[in-house]
């Protein structure tokens, strides 16, 4: 059992490592410190394969005996880098590894690695263990959200972490949430309408504050979705700092 009981850390951009049970999972390594400050984990669960997210530069990082898993389409694309084992999952797919239970589930992303294609494809996971369950969705866009209505169904979720930005600045996706335009990441107040969708018990934001173009302070999504959630008066939603941890409770 990890010391300090079930938790999740963010470690920037989508990088997440939890410790649920007895075993570790990470989600995206992106920077080779970054996935090596993550330690040692039973699998690495990889959401789609756009570099930010499948990035073998940092998967380098991690040492081969780790269970490799990445959506349907991705393991071309990894191979080489001699992990023990590669397990390709798409949505509705069920692994184990040690204790942790793993279902792909479904995500709104564009397919594809460098451009839109349909493969390899996009996932999220929903990961249990020791009575604790993490959702992580991956990359997300402005399209039809019902897909999390159904996780939230199915899974009592303790945790989720959903993105809150991208590259641009928050305005900038704000402006196109109308154009329902698939490949455009949601914004702040999008992400807190998927966190009640999914009638998860705690929200982490990522994707924001890592990577940005100099239109903006990297710290906008932050700010908005602190906003919005003090608007709302929201509960449970937890905005770490990179390295920051939550500690989980089981339901």
């Amino acid at each position: 059992m990890p010391k300090g009981g079930p938790s999740v850390t963010w470690l920037g951009h989508a990088t997440a490592v939890a410790e649920l049970g007895s075993s570790r999972v990470a989600f995206d390594p992106l920077l080779p410190w970054r996935a090596r400050a993550a330690g040692k984990v039973n699998a690495v669960l990889v959401t789609h394969s756009h570099v930010d997210h499948l990035n073998r530069w940092s998967l380098k990082a991690i040492d081969r005996d780790t269970h490799l898993v990445v959506p349907r389409g991705c393991k071309g694309i990894v191979t080489d880098l001699g992990f023990a084992k590669v397990t390709e999952m798409t949505a509705g797919d069920q692994l184990q590894v040690g204790d942790l239970d793993i279902e792909a589930v479904p995500t709104r992303h564009d397919n594809g690695r460098w451009r839109k294609r349909d493969t390899p494809e996009c996932c999220g996971y929903v990961v249990s263990s020791g009575g604790v369950t993490l959702h992580h969705a991956g990359d997300v866009d402005f399209s039809d959200h019902t897909v999390f209505d159904d996780i939230g169904k199915k899974f009592a979720i303790d945790a989720t972490l959903l993105p809150i930005g991208g590259m641009m600045p928050v305005w900038y996706y704000r402006s196109r949430r109308h154009l329902m335009d698939r490949g455009i990441h949601i914004d702040p107040d999008c992400a807190l309408d998927i966190y009640e969708r999914l009638g998860a018990k705690n929200l982490v934001p990522v994707h924001w504050g890592t990577l940005h173009l100099r239109l903006g302070l990297p710290s906008m999504p932050r700010r908005r979705l602190a906003k919005v959630v003090a608007q709302r008066n929201t509960p449970g939603v937890q905005i770490l700092a990179h390295g920051d941890t939550l500690a989980l409770e089981k339901r």
